[in-house]
C-alpha cells in the first residue's frame, strides 16, 4: 500500500526537486498539497491533481487522510511546523536545514522520541557520486592516510528572493552547508571537534551570507576545509590529501595522483625523487544525488528500516554548521 503523504509547502524545491520524483513513484500517495500562497497551490496542485488543497497548515494536524509529511517551506518554519506535525503524531521529512540550532535539533529528537515516530532530515547529497567512489579509493589505502580534506562549491549568478534575507534563515552557509558540510563530514566519518571560519555578502541584496570558508579539526587531527563561493567557478571541488597521494574531483571528473617514494631516504638530497600514477575516472551517477532512489529508501525507512543517518548524527552537523556561524559573527575558534 502506498504511503499516504502531505506536502507542506509548493515552492520551487517542491517543484524543482520532489514533486518530478513523487508524481511517478509507486511508494507514495499524495493526498494533501499545503501552501500559504494561493497561486503556488494551485500551480502545485496540476501535479496531483487529486491531492486536497489547504493554505492552513495547522488545519492537517488532526487530519487522518496522510501518515506522513514532507516538510519544504522557509528554513525559518522548519522546526515549528515539524514539532507541529510530530506531536500529532506524523512521520515527518524536512529538508534543509533540518534544525538552525542544537536546540531545535535536541527538541525534535525528543518529541520524536516521545511521539514514537519516524523524523528523516533530507541530506540528498550524502551518497551523492563524488563522496561514494571518494569514500571507496580511501578505503583502498591508495592515497594512503588521509589528513586533509577540502570541500567547495563554487558558482556566479545572484539571488534576490527570500534566501538572501537572515530573518528567513536565509543564506549561503544555510542554504549550501547542509549539503558539502554533511559531505565533508560523511567522508571523514569521526566527529568535528573545533571550527573557525569567515561569512561574506559579496554581490546578493539582503543581508544574509553569500559566501562562507571553514577550516575545521576532527577528532584525530584531520584538517577539513568546506568553502562556497558565489563569484567563481574554477576551483575543483574536491581536494583530498593522504600521504601517499592525492585525489582531485570537478564536476563527474576525478583524478588520481598516486605518489612512489624512494626506497631509502638521502640525507645528502634536497627532495627525494618520486614517481606519480595518474587515473583519470568520470563518476558514474549523480554527484547531488538520485532523489528517485532517495525515496526508494525513505518508502523503505516508513516501513521499518534504519535511516541513511541517525538523528545524532544529523544533530551533530546542526552543531557544525552553529558553529561556523557563531565564529564568522564573533571572529573566534569554536571548540565543540
Amino acid at each position: 500500500m502506498a504511503i499516504k503523504t502531505a506536502i507542506i509547502g509548493c515552492g520551487r524545491t517542491a517543484n524543482e526537486l520532489h514533486g518530478p520524483v513523487l508524481e511517478k513513484h509507486p511508494e507514495f500517495d499524495v493526498k494533501v498539497i499545503c501552501d500559504v500562497n494561493q497561486e503556488a497551490l494551485d500551480k502545485y496542485s496540476q501535479r496531483f491533481p487529486e491531492a486536497r488543497k489547504e493554505t492552513d497548515y495547522h488545519t492537517l494536524l488532526n487530519s487522518d487522510e496522510f501518515d506522513f509529511a514532507i516538510i519544504l517551506t522557509y528554513s525559518y518554519m522548519h522546526t515549528a511546523m515539524a514539532l507541529d506535525f510530530i506531536r500529532a503524531g506524523k512521520n515527518v521529512l524536512i529538508t534543509k536545514p533540518w534544525a538552525i540550532t542544537t536546540g531545535e535539533a535536541d527538541s525534535i529528537i525528543a518529541e520524536a522520541e516521545k511521539n514514537n515516530v519516524i523524523v528523516m532530515p533530507f541530506i540528498p547529497c550524502h551518497d551523492g557520486a563524488d563522496v561514494v567512489k571518494l569514500k571507496e579509493v580511501i578505503a583502498a589505502g591508495t592515497i594512503g592516510k588521509v589528513f586533509r580534506v577540502y570541500r567547495a562549491q563554487m558558482t556566479f549568478g545572484k539571488r534576490s528572493d527570500w534566501q538572501t534575507l537572515k530573518a528567513y534563515a536565509g543564506g549561503y552557509l544555510n542554504n549550501w552547508g547542509p549539503h558539502i558540510v554533511e559531505q565533508a563530514m560523511h567522508l571523514v566519518d569521526e566527529p568535528i571537534k573545533t571550527v573557525y571560519a569567515h561569512k561574506r555578502q559579496i554581490i546578493n541584496p539582503g543581508d544574509a551570507d553569500d559566501m562562507f570558508c571553514s577550516t575545521m579539526t576532527t577528532e584525530s587531527g584531520v584538517i577539513v576545509q568546506v568553502d562556497h563561493n558565489i563569484i567563481s567557478d574554477y576551483l575543483p571541488n574536491w581536494v583530498v590529501q593522504g600521504d601517499k597521494g592525492t585525489i582531485y574531483v570537478k564536476g563527474n571528473e576525478m583524478e588520481i595522483h598516486e605518489i612512489s617514494y624512494p626506497a631509502a631516504n638521502d640525507p645528502n638530497v634536497y627532495r627525494s625523487v618520486t614517481e606519480t600514477k595518474k587515473t583519470h575516472i568520470t563518476l558514474e551517477g549523480k554527484i547531488f544525488g538520485d532523489h528517485y532512489a532517495i525515496y526508494s529508501m525513505i518508502a523503505e525507512t516508513l516501513k521499518g528500516k534504519p535511516y541513511i543517518v541517525s538523528l545524532d548524527y544529523a544533530r551533530h552537523l546542526t552543531e557544525i554548521m552553529q558553529s561556523i556561524h557563531e565564529s564568522a559573527d564573533e571572529g573566534k575558534l569554536v571548540i565543540l
